[in-house]
């Protein structure tokens, strides 16, 4: 049995008091609309590990290069540094491989 997705909520603040502690196993960032996801225990460590998931194209992000995948082939483009280095650091809690840009 497959974990199902049944709806996604987004509110404007965490309704989770402060110094709560937490089991972290996905991580989802939006920015300028996308919607990306970073889960912590991926089946798949391809092509980083972690890497994010974009919702809506079905691409991959190595969170270490930027580069970009869709499945596990090279889309030849990567995100800009300051969109790696935001999406990085939304996740500063969380241990990130190595910086290769």
């Amino acid at each position: 049995m497959s974990d199902k997705l049944i709806k996604e909520i987004e509110l404007d603040h965490s309704p989770i008091p402060d110094g709560t502690i937490r089991n972290l196993l996905e991580v989802q960032i939006k920015r300028d609309g996308e919607i990306w996801r970073i889960y912590k225990n991926d089946d798949d460590p391809f092509p980083s590990n972690p890497h994010a998931h974009n919702i809506e194209s079905g691409l991959k992000l190595d969170l270490s290069t930027g580069k970009l995948y869709l499945g596990k082939d090279d889309t030849g483009k990567k995100v800009s540094k300051k969109d790696l280095f935001y999406i990085r650091e939304q996740l500063k809690d969380i241990a990130l491989p190595t910086l290769l840009m």
